[in-house]
């Protein structure tokens, strides 16, 4: 009777276990790819690592994306991503450039690049990465980066249209001045800066007496001052030159020639090489755009950049600010598609636009009426200008990425949202 008892009971526990299963809590979930493993999403980029345009701006991501990937990296669908970032030197040229970015786009098989400087190999790596449909986040100043034949590719840097909030800045600090004379490097760089830069100071009434080209490895602009100086122009304007010894050589050549008008930049001067080769008096009447770290009040943004630069390098260097708003760019393009998949993300930024934040400020994707492109593709940002004065450097005040957006609308024409 016992074992039959036994029997029975464990028979009621049997039947029992599914209906008390199903009464009580649920089991636990299967984990989702967000509580998983971090997936790696490998990004690329080309930079020159012979000046310290690349050479910093390298030192920038390197410095960055750890402590983006530290702080959770990216979380898309669901999913985690840490980003694996793979950098080769360009060497600022189109050969070097287009061989850099076939190693990145056929052998890394990166999905995205980011944070490339100069025109030439930006240019030459876009027969690379346009057909295979990986989108580019870049600097650099020619206009064939937004052409109209281009479907995955952002200019994130401002050359394009920092111009028009400069120049009224120029007109009002020197309103005798009437003539100018473009110093550019002669590659793709300077040469669509300069003729940018000619195009707007015409039409706010300054006369360009000429354009003048010089390889881009120069180091004596002796001969170069020497006719500039036969040409008397009040400003001196230098689209596409390198920020720093080759800046102060520019600088140097022209002063001792005995230039004393004004100067114009849209490149903001690296100090401390500049200043190992010229005197500060060489600078005196410069106009450029200031780096946002070095406003009177910086964003949070901007302070924490600088902290963790110096903290990290030593020394502090502003050459990475230009360079940089394309990492973010790039970060708030997946998030705001919420897709690692690069037609995916570059479908929605051409079609929505973006907006981003960075140590430089705000930027705006905007299109291109005038050059007859109808997608977001190019750059308007935050502008911070400054005039050099008695040796130091005097806040002129700062441009909203709004304010430079209307600004370049008058301009160019068209509606650019």
């Amino acid at each position: 009777m016992k074992k039959l008892m036994v029997f029975l009971f464990l028979i009621l526990v049997l039947v029992a276990l599914p209906v008390l299963g199903a009464c009580g809590a649920p089991p636990p979930a299967p984990a989702t790819a967000a509580t998983g493993d971090v997936k790696t999403l490998k990004i690329g980029s080309t930079l020159p690592f012979t000046n310290s345009l690349g050479i910093d701006t390298k030192k920038a991501l390197e410095m960055i994306i750890p402590a983006f990937n530290k702080a959770g990296g990216l979380t898309v669908n669901g999913q985690k991503y840490n980003l694996d970032l793979v950098i080769y030197d360009d060497k600022y040229t189109a050969d070097g450039g287009r061989a850099a970015v076939e190693r990145l786009v056929n052998e890394d098989k990166v999905k995205f690049i980011i944070c490339q400087v100069g025109s030439a190999p930006i240019v030459a790596g876009l027969s690379v990465t346009e057909p295979a449909k990986i989108p580019v986040f870049c600097g650099g100043a020619s206009e064939k980066i937004i052409d109209p034949k281009m479907q995955y590719t952002y200019g994130t840097a401002t050359w394009r249209t920092n111009l028009p909030p400069l120049f009224p800045l120029l007109k009002k600090a020197f309103p005798n001045a009437q003539t100018m004379v473009n110093l550019s490097p002669d590659d793709e760089t300077g040469k669509a800066l300069a003729r940018d830069h000619a195009n707007i100071a015409t039409k706010l009434g300054i006369k360009v007496l000429d354009n003048i080209f010089y390889p881009r490895d120069t180091q004596d602009f002796a001969p170069f001052a020497t006719k500039i100086m036969s040409l008397k122009p009040d400003i001196m304007d230098y689209p596409g030159a390198v920020a720093g010894t080759q800046f102060g050589l520019q600088f140097k050549a022209l002063y001792e020639a005995g230039f004393k008008g004004a100067h114009i930049s849209p490149m903001p001067p690296n100090m401390v090489e500049v200043l190992a080769v010229t005197p500060k008096e060489s600078m005196e009447g410069l106009i450029s755009i200031l780096p946002s770290t070095e406003i009177p009040n910086p964003t949070a943004m901007a302070k924490q950049y600088k902290a963790d630069w110096t903290a990290k390098y030593g020394g502090w260097s502003v050459a990475s600010l230009t360079w940089i708003p394309a990492f973010y760019a790039f970060v708030e393009a997946v998030k705001k598609a919420n897709s690692v998949d690069p037609e995916v993300v570059s479908a929605y930024i051409s079609k929505n636009g973006l907006q981003w934040e960075s140590p430089n400020g705000k930027g705006i994707l905007v299109k291109r009426p005038d050059y007859k492109v109808d997608r977001f593709c190019d750059t308007v940002a935050t502008l911070d200008f400054s005039l050099y004065k008695g040796g130091n450097f005097e806040y002129l005040g700062t441009i909203s990425a709004e304010e430079a957006l209307a600004a370049n609308q008058t301009a160019f024409g068209g509606q650019w949202k």
